[in-house]
């Protein structure tokens, strides 16, 4: 049974609350395990919340899909395909969590979907100032990159990604580009800095650059899908970073174990 940690008393208490229960999920469901909550009382009294307080939480989590409540059978998290996948909250949660293998897989899936086709509606509909402030971000972009300053160059990448959005004059685009800036700025800060990725990433990012100015659509979305293909290509190196780190501290950490004939393992 999970114990779930007492919750201090914050200014929006059901927030904090629904926080704190969110991320067990995500923990769980990054372990392939589904949750069971505790029985309500019991759920409470580790929480240190009233019922009424709970009970709000857990009916936000059950309208997001995260979990579903039956009697007789209590609490218990839905599998992640039944999670509303693009909710601002639940995006922001992984975000929170740190890189995780599938969740990087698939907002670079989302960024596919969305960027090229912004990209080529701003190269028709976007205006010399937004195509110029594109570009400006573009070069102090690189500028960062060249001087080591990860944290600024992804700041700016969020610029750009942003600018484009904005320049291809939807709505919907934008919205939906607004969702995923906080997993996105996760995502980027995962692979910004391998040398491939950068080097060939301000490549194409040129080229973007150059068929927005140029009014050029095709060129443009066959820019964007690039740089989402490295992004992609990163985010597979970044994973397999971590991989490699984790399996090092564990063979690292491991207790020398002695046998009964003297020899250790």
């Amino acid at each position: 049974m999970s114990v779930f940690p007492q919750v201090e008393i914050p200014e929006r208490l059901h927030d904090r609350v629904t926080r704190t229960l969110a991320l067990q999920i995500l923990e769980a469901e990054r372990g392939a395990k589904l949750l069971v909550f505790p029985n309500e009382a019991d759920l409470c009294q580790q929480l240190g919340v009233s019922r009424s307080i709970l009970r709000e939480a857990v009916k936000v989590l059950a309208d997001k899909g995260m979990v579903a409540v039956r009697q007789r059978q209590g609490t218990r998290a839905n599998p992640r395909t039944a999670w509303n996948q693009l909710d601002p909250d639940i995006l922001n949660w992984w975000a929170e969590l740190g890189p995780d293998a599938q969740f990087l897989r698939e907002l670079c899936e989302v960024r596919l979907a969305i960027e090229p086709t912004a990209a080529g509606f701003a190269a028709v509909r976007g205006t010399p100032e937004e195509i110029e402030a594109i570009g400006r971000c573009l070069v102090g972009r690189e500028t960062e990159l060249k001087a080591g300053n990860l944290a600024s160059a992804v700041d700016l990448e969020l610029e750009i990604h942003a600018a484009i959005m904005s320049a291809c004059h939807s709505a919907l685009l934008e919205q939906l580009s607004r969702a995923i800036h906080r997993p996105l700025r996760t995502a980027l800060s995962c692979a910004t800095g391998l040398r491939t990725s950068a080097r060939v990433g301000s490549t194409a990012h040129r080229q973007l650059f150059e068929a927005l100015r140029r009014h050029d659509a095709l060129k443009a979305r066959m820019a964007a899908e690039t740089i989402v293909g490295l992004a992609m290509v990163g985010v597979e190196e970044a994973i397999k970073r971590d991989e490699r780190a984790r399996n090092k501290a564990l063979a690292n950490s491991t207790k020398l174990v002695l046998r009964e004939d003297g020899v250790h393992q």
